[in-house]
This record gives structure tokens, sequence and C-alpha cells, in this order.
């Protein structure tokens, strides 16, 4: 049985795009005007993203984390993947005031063609591929702007053959791995978040030269933890009108090997060979379980 449409997305040269990424959104890519000043947050879709975005807004802040909570994580970034307004979200941009703290999925063959040329400040953030496809899987059940899937093995399915929102899991790591040497490239490996979120904190500090005071660390790493977060309406998405929570928490888990939760063995071993293949001469690693 095919997933059932909810929302409608296509192929656009090779990649699997959601309705609110829009064509028009995917040609301003070509031209959009970066600023050398801009602060990206980049992931693929369900790993980590939101919880980069609360760190970089309490830094960005000067570490006031009531000043970086006044308004909804949803309006502190613009989310340049999708327009669900008249103006689209490259419109927008043009009139925001710098630094604009800007987010996106986009894979590399449809991201902006200026952030290689104009380098401004951007944090990636990579997650093991395995929990990665298990959240956005859940993912898919909750938000009324994708299509759900009849059953986890469809998505499983799909995900193995890059034929999932924002495309492959591996392109999109790998490429961003291979750039992480650059002076204004930060690559925050969300497993390293879940077992030294002090140490993430730090190095995401010292990458934008922003200070920490004294004994405010701690104050942001309790803030910051996961738990925290999900129970904090600024950053739950608990007012995001197209998440139905009810059918899977936009902030879920959080864990490090909840994939084992829903791969089968025989699953776990056509994956592992996938890894294997598509990792091939790439230096990246990644923890399965903590």
């Amino acid at each position: 049985m095919p997933p059932v449409q909810r929302g409608i997305d296509r192929i656009v040269d090779g990649v699997r795009h959601p309705w609110v990424t829009t064509d028009e959104i995917l040609e301003a890519m070509k031209t959009f005007e970066v600023r050398t000043d801009d602060i990206w947050v980049i992931t693929y879709p369900k790993a980590g993203t939101t919880w980069m975005q609360e760190i970089v807004s309490i830094l960005y802040h000067g570490c006031d984390i009531q000043k970086a909570d006044e308004i909804s994580i949803l309006k502190r970034f613009l989310f340049l993947d999708q327009q669900k307004t008249d103006v689209p979200p490259h419109n927008e941009a043009m009139r925001m005031p710098s630094p604009r703290l800007i987010k996106t999925h986009l894979p590399p063959k449809h991201m902006a063609k200026q952030l290689i040329i104009k380098k401004p400040k951007i944090v990636y953030v990579g997650r093991n591929p395995k929990d990665n496809a298990v959240s956005l899987y859940n993912f898919h059940r909750a938000n009324t702007y994708l299509r759900t899937y009849e059953t986890w093995d469809e998505f499983f399915d799909a995900f193995c053959a890059d034929d999932v929102i924002d495309g492959s899991w591996f392109d999109m790591n790998i490429y961003w791995w291979s750039l992480r040497n650059e002076e204004n490239v930060l690559f925050i490996k969300y497993e390293d978040m879940r077992k030294d979120l002090a140490s993430v904190i730090e190095r995401v500090s010292k990458f934008f030269g922003w200070s920490i005071p004294d004994k405010k660390l701690q104050d942001i790493v309790k803030h910051c933890t996961f738990d925290s977060m999900k129970k904090n309406p600024k950053t739950n998405f608990s007012d995001c009108e197209n998440i139905d929570q009810s059918l899977s928490a936009f902030m879920r888990k959080g864990e490090v090997g909840d994939w084992k939760n829903y791969f089968t063995k025989a699953q776990n071993a056509k994956f592992d060979k996938l890894y294997a293949d598509r990792m091939k001469g790439s230096s990246l690693v990644f923890e399965f379980e903590l």
C-alpha cells in the first residue's frame, strides 16, 4: 500500500521535497543573497535542529536565557525551506536586519549557492542515521504537512533508497563533514550533545567568538537539556499548528539507541551493509548507542 497522502510531496532534481518547499524557494536559493555575518544552523531533518537553535539563541543573546526565550523558537530563526504565507522566505530574509539567524535542511544540491562564497558562520549537526531515521519516521506521523507511512517497514525502505524528504542522509552528512575544517563551519554530533552538553556549548561559543560569563554555563546546560526543552513551550513546538503531538511528540525521546526498538534484525543487517558501502572513504564515524 502506498503512503497516505496528507501533505503532497514531489521529486525535484532527484530529491523529494514537501509541498511547503516550493519551486520558487528552490529557484531562489540559486541567487539567495547570503551575508557574511549570517548565522546558519543546518541539519538533516530531525537531527537536533531545535536543540542547537536554542543553544545558539541563548549564546547570541549574551547568555540571557529569559531574553532568548521571549518568543517561540519557531520565530527566532528564519526557516528558508518553507513557504506557508504569501511572503516567500527569501523575500522576508531581505528585510531582516543583520546578523540573521537562519536554519535549513536543504540538501547540498539545493542549498544557497553563495554559502560557499560568502562563508557565513555555519553550525551543522549530524546524528547517527538509525536514530535519525526513527525520529523522522515519527515526525511524519505527526506533521500534517508531510505524508504518513503505513508502517515503519515502508519508511525504512524509503530511507535506505534516499527517497524521503530532503533526500539522502549520506549525501548530506558526508558533504558537511568534508567542510568541517573550514573556518566558518562547525560540525557537531548529536551524540556528543547527549554525552557532554557543556563541552558542546563551549565549542559553539568559541566558534562564534562569544564569551560565557562565569557560573553561567551550568545554567545554560540545565536549560538546554532535552528534558527541559521538551517541557518548555518556547521550544517544544506546542504552538505549531501543523504538528499533532497526540500522534507523536515533536520532542519525543532524544535518546541514542532508540533505533533498537524499531529495526528488525534483518533491517539492521541490511542497513549496516548499506552504511559500510556508502560511508567507505569517509572518516566520519557515529555512535549508535551510549
